[in-house]
């Protein structure tokens, strides 16, 4: 039955149906993303979490003008297939390279680093990695992966968050870390997920397999 949703899955994410496009289109053929575009990738996030994400997309929880009328045509059989299909792919990143080579004592010059790594704890915003995982390779079904993800993208949602117009996640907890972040902590922290691996100690990560 795990194999059929699969498929399923996988048909309505390359193929599309009716008036739900196919994922790929935006997404990738595997789930990578599209950084250029500042589509994120899919590929490895956990089900559930994606699930959610295209609930809240039909609902208005999410805001976004290209996803908000594909989710809203999508049955709830839909949306927990091809959340089936994304989350049996691998990641763009190998997640146990990424966690084996991250530098958890950057110079606290380098603000993106030190916000994801070691957090603002005067002004009570917790380390990214807390609840993310160790170079934010994604934790469990409700902490997506961010690291490959645009930065754009990344920019975008904690703003959304900052300013009320995304739901604030469990515990609300995005919504209120969000709120005590400012502009330059928010792009900072942005561009140090979206570049790594280039920015850990060394660049022996290698990318997943497609």
């Amino acid at each position: 039955m795990a194999d059929e949703l699969v498929e399923q899955g996988k048909a309505l994410a390359t193929s599309g149906s009716g008036s739900v496009l196919a994922c790929a289109t935006c997404h990738g053929a595997q789930g990578e993303g599209n950084a250029a575009g500042g589509f994120p990738f899919l590929a490895g996030q956990g089900a559930n979490y994606l699930a959610e994400q295209l609930e809240h997309f039909a609902s208005g929880k999410r805001s976004n003008p290209i996803m908000q009328p594909i989710a809203k045509a999508m049955t709830p059989e839909q949306i927990k297939a091809v959340s089936a299909y994304f989350t049996q792919l691998p990641a763009p990143l190998d997640k146990n390279m990424l966690s084996a080579h991250l530098d958890l004592y950057p110079a606290q010059e380098q603000l993106g680093a030190w916000i994801a790594n070691r957090g603002d704890w005067n002004n009570n915003i917790p380390a990214c990695i807390q609840c993310h995982g160790p170079g934010g390779v994604g934790v469990g079904d409700a902490f997506p992966a961010l690291a490959g993800l645009p930065a754009a993208y990344i920019t975008e949602q904690l703003k959304a968050w900052r300013d009320g117009k995304r739901d604030p996640g469990p515990l609300a907890l995005m919504g209120e870390i969000a709120k005590r972040m400012n502009d330059e902590q928010i792009s900072a922290t942005s561009d140090y997920f979206a570049k790594l691996p280039a920015n850990l100690k060394n660049q022996t990560v290698t990318e997943g397999a497609k």
